[in-house]
């Protein structure tokens, strides 16, 4: 009910209470104030001075009350200034004078104003009070008002509830009689509700009363919640049906009554003053609710499910496959016996042990995210994995599960089986495997006959390279081997010849007097020239035929050709200009520096004569890599990195046929009085000897390129060519020379010419009679033999084994003298390189060579230089594992006379020394210098081994972390030195002084 419906007074507080805008208010009060001054001027000539302000003072009220208490203030403010502004000046002038008089005339019209003022503001006050109180009891009657209709909705909807609830409800005085019944409870009984109230359940549920009453009495008695117990019985609706339901019992409580059982007045009759407390009863149980549902269909089902599942789990524990069925998520909760028989595992009762535990650890991962994709989506589960048996192997099963929906399409229960189908994949992957080796037999058979017919054609190509390389090689090997023999000849002859000219010339009186003895000597000049002359024809065909001694060394070849230069541009003549292309960073070359030289003379002479009318000579070099198909189609030719030196013309070039016979020894397109035809030839076998590679390009008209490429040295350090006479103080005393050499007319020529020079020497024509002169007592300082002793012309070097004296060479022979005289020098003689100490046209380490022929000049000089090398002071054992290092101390140690074994590991060092000191043949071990740092054992555990297989020997330790350490165990001992690294040549001399050897100062 809404306060504004009670009259005028109603009307009055909801103009009162209703909102209003402040322009509204402020419109309102402009109009009341209007109002109070139109009356107070319309009436002002009968009423008495102070009457006009009583029409303002209900003004001020109203529009308090109406346009609120700031509005009502300002209409105060405005009438007190108005009606002051009205008043005459002179009633403000005597107001000072009139103070404490009476209130007459002017000064009576200024109290009147004020106390208008105190009036109004009393007013104002009151009607704002009366405003805040009239609103505030509005607001409440509207809440009061809402309160009681939610309460009315709220009753309605439990009313509603209750008589439409799909549950029975009920509700129990304290007697535990009836009170209410809904009509599902009357349905569910069969009496209507209204029969229920007033009587109990023995009244009205007989079969049931026994079996509800008890929950009733314990609601009522203790105040608690029973919940959800179930009764079965017979109902007045169905007598002869046994039915369930599901009860549940709560209690319903009220608020006591004030003790008296009255309600305790104020004075006024309003109700309990503000300070009185009033006695209250605690809250009772009034009545006992009851809700039954009716569950006969769910017990039904669920009896109707349990004997399912009873045949189920019969059913599965009869099959012979392993069943198991899993909740919603993936979790198993059966397994049949069949899973405990073949995994060996019995989980406690209430426990199961899951299918994936016993996967094989290679199907787990795909098997386990297949399941996941299962139960994430709902799609059936059909996996092959293998399984763990008790024993521990693994078989392979068939894994398939299914879902079980609910009537809402929801996921119930997965149901899944395993099935053995070992044997069917046994059977299958042999099945595979038979298909894969057919194919696999097919495809092979296939590539085979494509291959078969690819390297029958690629065979039959290089056949017939082969056959014309074969062809070009046995030529070039016949010719060689011609020209090697008719050099052979040659050689030992033009000696003798050369010798015997130069005997004769020493004999022929210098006299300038004498004509005919100056004639005589000018005749042998020209036969020695001759003699030279032919000499060089027979080193070219050596050079051929690849018999000719090498000298090689570490080679800078950019140096060498730099060096060369001068040389080219003066054999060359003006019209030819010789430009040089140098690569930067090229490697070294190990060659034989006067060869090389040789080559490329030749190579330029042959480029010029190309030129007849002037042109361009290109010397290049580069780094290249000659790969296995190149060498494959090459003859001698190993793959791996060259140097190569280009000789590039300008000139006329040549024919395909005259390229292909280029190297042919004799063979030259120029005149007969030209050239020998042995240039080429010469440089052809230079290259092959040093085992590198040479090939021609040429074209009429397009000039000729030669590129030789030489093998690039291991090392790649470079050595100084060495002038063939280096000049050295010929301070040699006369020495004792056995000489060696099967040829009686140059054995005869080489003693004669030594005998000259002051030396002793014993003669022997073959090994056998030098040993017997060693065995007479002969203690020759020089052994100067002829390598090729125990072998003809053509025949093999005897370096196959042991032989007997009138077999040996000469460099057995040299073996056996240095075993019975360890310091005796040694000086082989040859004429070509294909001997013993010669391997591969390589000079060994350490030999020294006289070539023949020779000129008597050239064999005193070579043996004055034998004799005054650096003597040979013993073997030293270098133990070093860095390659430059160890080369670097080799030179030094070698610069001084001493033999140097090399070994980078400390066992390879302890073999050599015992061998060394177990085999008195070789030379004798004077001198180790051992690293520390090795790759298999420290260089001090070396030393110290070291002192037990040769106890005196001198020992030099040289190490980068400082002496220190080893100063403790090694300083003191005399025959041990010191020496950090890294180490100079000074630095080494210094430790070999240290140690008692005679090293001069560089």
């Amino acid at each position: 009910m809404n306060l504004s419906s009670r009259g005028l007074a109603g009307l009055f507080l909801k103009v009162i209470s209703e909102p209003r805008t402040l322009a509204s208010r402020l419109g309102f009060a402009s109009v009341v104030l209007a109002a109070a001054f139109g009356l107070r001027y319309g009436l002002s000539l009968s009423l008495r001075e102070l009457a006009p302000f009583l029409f303002q003072l209900p003004a001020v009220v109203v529009v308090t009350l109406i346009s609120g208490a700031r509005v009502g203030f300002v209409a105060v403010v405005a009438l007190v200034l108005a009606n002051g502004a009205l008043l005459p000046a002179s009633a403000w002038g005597s107001l000072g004078s009139n103070l404490g008089g009476p209130a007459e005339g002017s000064f009576g019209a200024v109290a009147g104003l004020f106390s208008f003022t105190v009036n109004a503001l009393g007013l104002w006050l009151i009607g704002t009070l009366m405003r805040v109180s009239v609103r505030r009891l509005n607001a409440t009657h509207g809440a009061l008002l809402a309160a009681v209709t939610e309460q009315n909705t709220v009753v309605a909807t439990l009313e509603a509830l209750l008589q439409h609830a799909p549950v029975g409800f009920a509700f129990f005085d304290r007697r535990l009689r009836f009170m209410r019944v809904n009509e599902t409870l009357a349905r569910m009984v069969g009496i209507p509700a209204g029969e229920h109230v007033g009587r109990s359940l023995v009244d009205m549920l007989p079969q049931l009363s026994n079996a509800i009453t008890p929950g009733l009495e314990q609601v009522r008695a203790t105040g608690t919640v029973l919940a959800d117990v179930e009764v079965e019985g017979a109902t007045p609706a169905a007598p002869g049906v046994w039915r369930h339901f599901l009860v549940s019992f709560f209690p319903v409580r009220t608020k006591g009554a004030p003790a008296g059982g009255s309600t305790a007045k104020s004075e006024t009759g309003e109700g309990p003053s503000s300070g009185e407390a009033i006695d209250q009863e605690p809250e009772a149980i009034s009545l006992v609710g009851m809700i039954v549902t009716e569950i006969t269909g769910r017990k039904t089902a669920e009896k109707a499910l349990a004997g399912s599942e009873q045949r189920y789990r019969l059913l599965a524990e009869a099959l012979p496959k392993m069943v198991w069925t899993a909740t919603p998520d993936g979790k198993g909760d059966y397994y049949n016996r069949r899973w405990s028989e073949y995994t060996g595992v019995t989980p406690p009762p209430g426990e199961v042990s899951e299918w994936h535990t016993h996967l094989h650890p290679e199907d787990q991962g795909a098997a386990l995210d297949a399941w996941k994709g299962s139960l994430s989506s709902g799609a059936p589960y059909s996996r092959e994995c293998r399984f763990r048996a008790g024993d521990g192997s693994y078989r392979w099963f068939l894994c398939r599960a299914v879902p079980v929906r609910d009537d809402d399409g929801r996921i119930d229960r997965w149901y899944g089986s395993c099935t053995d189908i070992s044997e069917i994949v046994a059977a299958r992957e042999a099945l595979a495997r038979t298909n894969e080796d057919l194919e696999r037999l097919a495809g092979a058979r296939t590539v085979e006959l494509a291959q078969a017919n690819a390297l029958l054609k690629q065979e039959m190509e290089d056949r017939l390279k082969a056959e014309a390389q074969l062809r070009q090689a046995q030529k070039m090997e016949a010719v060689g081997q011609l020209t090697g023999g008719i050099a052979h000849d040659f050689n030992n002859l033009l000696t003798v010849i050369i010798g015997n000219l130069e005997a004769a010339e020493r004999r022929v009186s210098k006299d300038e007097a004498n004509t005919d003895a100056a004639e005589i000597r000018r005749f042998l000049d020209y036969g020695r020239q001759g003699a030279l002359r032919a000499a060089t024809l027979t080193q070219q065909l050596l050079a051929f035929s690849r018999r000719q001694p090498l000298d090689p060394r570490p080679t800078d070849i950019n140096k060498l050709i730099t060096g060369m230069s001068d040389m080219l541009r003066s054999a060359l003549g003006e019209r030819v200009t010789v430009e040089t292309v140098l690569a930067g960073g090229l490697w070294r070359a190990e060659i034989d520096h006067n060869q090389l030289e040789n080559a490329i003379l030749n190579l330029g002479v042959n480029g010029r004569d190309a030129m007849p009318f002037g042109g361009t000579l290109t010397i290049e070099t580069a780094n290249a890599y000659l790969d296995e198909a190149y060498c494959a189609a090459h003859e001698d030719l190993e793959p791996g990195q060259y140097v190569a030196v280009v000789v590039s013309d300008t000139g006329t070039g040549m024919a395909e046929e005259v390229r292909a016979r280029a190297f042919e020894p004799f063979f030259t397109t120029k005149g007969p009085r030209e050239g020998t035809g042995l240039g080429l030839s010469q440089v052809y076998g230079f290259v092959k000897q040093s085992g590198g590679h040479v090939m021609i390009y040429s074209a009429p008209g397009a000039g000729t390129t030669v590129k030789l490429y030489l093998p690039r040295h291991p090392n790649d350090v470079a050595s100084e060519p060495v002038p063939p006479h280096a000049h050295r103080p010929r301070g040699a005393g006369a020495a004792s020379v056995l000489l060696v050499e099967r040829d009686a007319a140059l054995r005869a020529l080489s003693t004669a010419t030594l005998r000259a020079a002051g030396h002793t020497v014993v003669e022997a024509a073959d090994a056998a009679c030098a040993l017997a002169a060693l065995e007479a007592g002969a203690a020759p300082d020089l052994l100067f033999t002829d390598l090729r002793l125990g072998a003809g012309p053509d025949e093999p070097d005897g370096d196959g084994g042991p032989m007997d004296a009138h077999h040996m060479d000469g460099r057995h022979l040299a073996d056996e003298v240095r075993r019975r005289l360890t310091t005796i020098r040694v000086l082989f003689s040859t004429w070509h390189a294909k001997n013993a100490a010669v391997h591969h046209g390589r000079l060994d380490h350490g030999v020294r060579l006289l070539t023949k022929p020779f000129t008597q000049a050239e064999l005193v000089a070579k043996v004055t230089d034998v004799l005054e090398a650096p003597g040979n002071r013993g073997t030293v054992l270098l133990v070093e594992d860095e390659p430059f290092v160890a080369m670097v101390a080799r030179q030094i140690l070698e610069d001084h006379g001493f033999e140097v074994t090399v070994a980078s590991h400390g066992h390879a060092a302890l073999a050599h020394a015992e061998a060394a000191v177990a085999d008195l043949s070789r030379n004798a071990l004077v001198l180790a210098v051992v690293d520390v740092g090795l790759p298999d054992m420290r260089g001090d555990e070396v030393v110290r081994r070291l002192g037990a297989i040769a106890p005196g020997l001198p020992v030099i330790i040289a190490t980068g972390y400082g002496t220190q350490e080893l100063e403790g165990e090694f300083g003191a001992s005399p025959r041990i030195a010191l020496m950090g690294k890294p180490y100079d040549g000074a630095t080494l001399r210094n430790g070999l002084r240290k140690l008692g050897f005679d090293i001069e100062n560089e």
